[in-house]
């Protein structure tokens, strides 16, 4: 198997190549490239030079234009006439001879074709006679590097007919690559030190609260719910402790709900066992031969054998809504007559004990909705307020319109919910501990209520005064 490297050897080898390819990237463009872009530039400097003395052609101050120009760009330029004899020429160094210009044009002082007397003035180069080749080939407007990539060479001819020649070096960058060269290795060599320093330092720093939160994500598995989580180093880490820790009190609440579940659920499972077990045995070894006692016996057992597999079912039920949700059949359903079918299923629990459900129902109430599932609701809730309202056994029962919608409330007139109990009344397996009605209760009639009414998109809550009313709105 791969071994994977850490947090911070990752990081720390990001950081390397990050630093790896910008020094790349810079010594191609200053050493590699720099003669290409230096080239680039300067052609089209030239070009853009041309363009500028052609347009001041024929004007009194021609030749001052030249002189700036070339004073500017670093261009040596000539105006020649139709015979190849300087009219005129200008250079980065005019100014050496500006004033023998002033008496007058040297050039045409002697008839000769292709020199200069002032020891100051040059001679035309080579590259004119290319010049001059390629232009009577047909083209007014040429541009060249000469053979031995030391210039770029541009002319065209102007409107008076004479031959405008410019030039520029190309090589002259070379001494600048070598010097650039030399510092980009003492610049590389430095940086790439310091930046491993830097990146192994900013590793260890991501690495140390990554690593503590991974410890503390396993202390929470060995079942400490309350780790010292990391904090102040960055939004990213902060929002990830904060989620850690509120998982880890979900955990831990979880658990012991689990732990209360459990609880519950054996005492009231172990209850109808414990009858079904011993009445069993009083019929086999006492009453089975007297039938009216066996036939009682045999009745408390049935009872409790169904008690035992309402409980089951609950069980089963909850769970199968927690994991394919809640099946509905939505039609309009008679709200009125579903709740008198659920409260009549109460009769003969409360003509058996003593317990009064009053009503106050109005008629023809309809939604939309599964009236399976809606009467499980009523019944849940009839069935909590039975076991929690107070010795005058009553509970009150009301369904009227409000607002548009459906308002089914249930009212029991027990001591009411403690504050400590009312945010978990709805939590699945949670039984408030003041319940009247000791038969088996698993904790899940209100989880499951929650259930079907979320998955109807219905209002519901309850009113803890005077008593307690449970309620919903479809």
């Amino acid at each position: 198997m791969k071994k994977r490297k850490s947090f911070g050897v990752k990081l720390w080898l990001w950081f390397v190549l990050f630093a790896a390819v910008i020094f790349l990237v810079l010594w191609l463009l200053q050493t590699v490239f720099l003669q290409s872009f230096y080239n680039d530039m300067a052609i089209r400097g030239v070009e853009r030079a041309a363009k500028e003395i052609v347009a001041h052609a024929g004007e009194t101050d021609f030749y001052d234009v030249i002189d700036e120009i070339a004073g500017e760009n670093s261009l040596l330029v000539f105006v020649t006439d139709g015979q190849r004899r300087i009219l005129y020429g200008s250079d980065a160094y005019q100014g050496l001879y500006r004033e023998e210009r002033r008496n007058g044009n040297p050039y045409l002082s002697q008839d000769q074709e292709l020199s200069w007397e002032q020891g100051a003035l040059r001679n035309l180069p080579d590259s004119y006679g290319t010049l001059l080749e390629k232009m009577e080939a047909g083209e007014e407007s040429v541009g060249f590097v000469t053979e031995d990539n030391a210039a770029y060479v541009t002319g065209s001819v102007l409107p008076d007919g004479n031959i405008l020649y410019i030039s520029m070096p190309l090589g002259t960058v070379g001494g600048t690559v070598r010097i650039l060269r030399l510092q980009l290795v003492w610049v590389s060599v430095l940086s790439l030190v310091l930046g491993f320093v830097l990146a192994w330092v900013i590793s260890k720093r991501f690495e140390k609260p990554v690593a503590q939160i991974a410890d503390s994500a396993k202390t929470i598995a060995g079942g400490n719910f309350h780790p010292d989580l990391p904090r102040g180093f960055c939004v990213e880490l902060d929002e990830l402790s904060d989620t850690l820790g509120e998982t880890a009190l979900r955990l831990e609440k979880a658990q012991n709900t689990q732990r209360e579940f459990l609880a519950n659920v054996s005492h009231d499972l172990r209850t109808p066992l414990t009858m079904i077990k011993g009445y069993a045995e009083m019929v086999k070894d006492i009453s089975w031969s007297d039938e009216e006692k066996r036939e009682k016996d045999l009745n408390i057992i049935t009872r409790e054998a169904d008690r035992l597999t309402a409980l089951v079912n609950e069980i089963l039920e909850f769970s199968a809504m927690q994991a394919d949700g809640v099946p509905l059949e939505y039609s309009t359903i008679d709200l009125s007559r579903a709740t008198r079918e659920v409260i009549e299923q109460f009769a003969p629990f409360c003509e058996q004990n003593g317990y009064v459900i009053e009503t106050e129902i109005a008629d023809g109430v309809t939604a939309r909705a599964d009236e399976t599932q809606i009467k499980r609701v009523i019944y849940n809730f009839i069935d909590n307020a039975v076991n929690h309202t107070d010795d005058s056994k009553k509970v009150k029962v009301s369904l009227t319109i409000k607002s548009g919608s459906a308002r089914f409330e249930v009212t029991d007139y027990g001591k009411g919910i403690a504050d400590a109990d009312l945010p978990y009344i709805w939590d699945r397996y949670y039984t408030a501990r003041n319940r009247k009605n000791k038969a088996a209760v698993s904790g899940l009639g209100l989880s499951i209520a929650k259930e079907i009414l979320t998955a109807h998109r219905a209002r519901f809550g309850v009113d803890n005064k005077s008593g307690c009313t449970f309620w919903f709105e479809l």
